[in-house]
């Protein structure tokens, strides 16, 4: 169901049963644009990782939002879905004028998928934050209150003394000849529009009343009505008081669809779901917080229930066969043996079906992601021979190992795979990681056969004459640094040294708490939910400024050097097509027979708990890919 301003108010009450009815919800959104300044690092932690994406992503919009509700037909015993695509557009009047930015390439994308901008700037639902909501009905209420009392006069400037006259002798004669019951006062700017409000209504007092009204184009003028009685002007007051609220509650708009979402504290299922949960918080519910662990405990506040499907898809028994975790592909996957897409119908006009393909479009891709989330669902509760036809509870024990932890695509491949929002996670060590700077007319083939004894070696350049260098074997690290520390063309340093001389003070935290990975799970607490971030009519949590220096971009892919070379795959994002390098890592060995064993016999992989370290996340195919 496509949801635009014209038809919202109407839209309101089925959104709202739609999602009291369901046992899980789905949502998917789109933007003007994914990452402004620095790009997220693959060896960054999820705090750095988080750091990064709000800075470079909280200016964009947000334009599209779709909602999946999932309820269960008790008569047919199988899924339905309501689902709901929502054009979002923040106005200016009565809220505030919003600047926004815009990326070429994520508009040029949306464009080449059919995005509609006409609708979107015409008939977006508009929105705003908690704090600007609560600032502006404290504003209007403050208002109304003077509507009865009498204003200082202004003088009439000489200059429109004759205008103003001649307005009033009209008004005069509308009166007399009483043909009429309004008149329209046209080709005034908004100052003499306030004087004439002022004479008309002083002159005329009990006779008319005077009120601007706001035409299509935008243009305004002064409505002028005759009074027939007393009752006109009581009714009238009240009127443009109960006008002015639902001028208001318009403007708040689909804030009131993220926040019943929220207060149904069901279990919200996303795709690659970081920004898009940023994005949400941030643009209806106060701005993100420049903290991380603020931005956890704020985000499990208002979202205690999540699951992310590209995470899900990429630990085991997914994991090995999932060629590709991309919403698309991964469906592909789960259509065919040993999977099965599980039959989810829909009331006509009320949601999808797979015979729609609008890849792209909030409301489907949240529609396939569901789709997505019953089928490995269904499949963990085969494995354990459980009913697999319905989604049961959020306490479920199929899907504990995979709630309230967010994918993070770019840091997949060095094992930083998720933000936990529940609890800490575990930081992998960086000791195989070192910085190098190098000679300008170096390339890719250079470095790799500097590293060369070392085994292969994953690449990411910084500028022209820099880059992290990652070894695979990382037993390695220490015979490396003996090796080329007297090189005489480059510069070898740790990860650790070189991000504490580089980074901001918020970073080298970060840093050091990775140098104790070993430790963390020991010292950490989880964070407590019940401790609700409070939402202020204040302002704005404060973020701190940090300047960083732009690089001036590498022409070289940012990839892994094999033994063999890799083979290149083009991903299409939300911001566009791009080519990366893509090398099957070999799969980990287990740490001994036992756990062999205790695999093999078990139809679930006991590992798959809260408490999982990153080594059994090992290199994922599609960790270059925003979708």
């Amino acid at each position: 169901m496509e949801v635009i301003r014209k038809n919202f108010k109407e839209a309101l009450p089925l959104v709202a049963a739609s999602v009291k009815k369901a046992d899980f919800l789905v949502i998917d959104t789109e933007f003007t644009g994914i990452i402004n300044g620095r790009d997220v690092s693959m060896f960054d932690t999820p705090e750095e990782y988080y750091k990064c994406t709000q800075k470079g992503s909280s200016e964009f919009l947000l334009i599209q939002f779709g909602l999946c509700a999932f309820h269960w037909n008790h008569k047919e015993k199988h899924y339905m879905n309501d689902a709901y695509n929502f054009y979002l557009f923040p106005r200016g009047s009565p809220g505030p004028d919003r600047m926004f930015m815009c990326q070429s390439s994520s508009l040029d994308f949306l464009a080449s998928q059919g995005f509609d901008f006409n609708k979107l700037i015409k008939d977006g639902i508009s929105y705003m934050t908690v704090p600007i909501e609560c600032k502006l009905r404290e504003n209007l209420t403050e208002r109304q209150k003077t509507y009865s009392k009498g204003k200082d006069s202004i003088k009439v400037p000489d200059e429109h003394k004759a205008y103003v006259e001649d307005i009033c002798n009209q008004v005069h004669q509308f009166l007399e000849e009483g043909q009429l019951d309004e008149m329209e006062i046209d080709k005034c700017n908004s100052f003499v529009r306030l004087l004439l409000f002022q004479e008309l209504r002083a002159r005329f007092k009990d006779k008319i009343l005077v009120e601007t009204k706001i035409l299509e184009n935008k243009n305004r003028l002064l409505n002028v009505k005759r009074v027939k009685s007393q009752d006109d002007l009581k009714n009238h007051d009240a009127l443009k008081k109960e006008r002015e609220w639902e001028d208001f509650e318009d403007a708040v708009g689909f804030s009131k669809v993220a926040r019943m979402i929220s207060e149904s504290e069901k279990l919200v299922v996303g795709h690659n779901m970081l920004l898009d949960v940023m994005h949400t918080l941030n643009h209806f519910f106060q701005p993100l917080p420049a903290e991380y662990t603020q931005f956890k405990e704020f985000t499990h506040c208002m979202f205690p229930h999540i699951l992310d499907t590209k995470y899900m898809s990429s630990l085991p028994p997914f994991k090995d066969k999932v060629n590709s975790s991309i919403l698309k592909h991964l469906l592909a996957t789960l259509s065919a043996a040993p999977f099965s897409l599980p039959k989810v119908v829909s009331d006509e006009g009320r949601g999808y079906s797979q015979l729609h393909e609008k890849h792209h479009e909030a409301g489907y891709d949240a529609y396939v992601t569901g789709l997505c989330f019953l089928a490995m669902h269904s499949h963990l509760a085969n494995m354990r021979g459980d009913d697999t036809t319905r989604f049961l509870s959020i306490t479920s024990p199929l899907i504990k190992p995979f709630l309230n932890k967010v994918f993070l695509s770019r840091t997949a491949h060095q094992d930083s795979p998720f933000i936990n929002l529940a609890g800490p996670e575990p930081l992998p060590p960086r000791d195989h990681v070192f910085h190098l700077a190098f000679p300008r007319e170096w390339q890719r083939n250079e470095i790799t056969q500097l590293f060369s004894p070392f085994g292969p070696i994953t690449v990411q350049f910084i500028d022209d004459t820099s880059a992290f260098v990652a070894l695979a074997r990382r037993e390695q690290a220490t015979s490396v640094s003996k090796a080329l520390a007297k090189h005489s063309k480059i510069t070898l340093t740790s990860y650790y040294k070189y991000k504490k001389i580089n980074d901001t003070p918020s970073s080298k935290t970060a840093t050091k708490t990775a140098e104790v990975a070993n430790d963390c799970k020991k010292t950490e607490k989880t964070p407590v939910r019940t401790s609700a971030l409070q939402i202020n009519a204040t302002g704005t949590t404060p973020v701190n400024k940090v300047i960083i220096p732009e690089k001036v971009p590498r022409d070289r892919s940012n990839s892994v050097s094999p033994i063999t070379p890799p083979r290149k795959r083009t991903f299409s994002t939300s911001s566009g097509g791009f080519e990366v390098n893509e090398l099957e890592s070999p799969t980990k060995k287990l740490k001994d027979a036992s756990e062999t064993k205790k695999r093999i016999d078990e139809k679930i992989i006991d590992r798959f708990d809260s408490e999982a370290k990153p080594a059994c996340v090992t290199v994922f195919k599609d960790d270059d890919c925003w979708d």
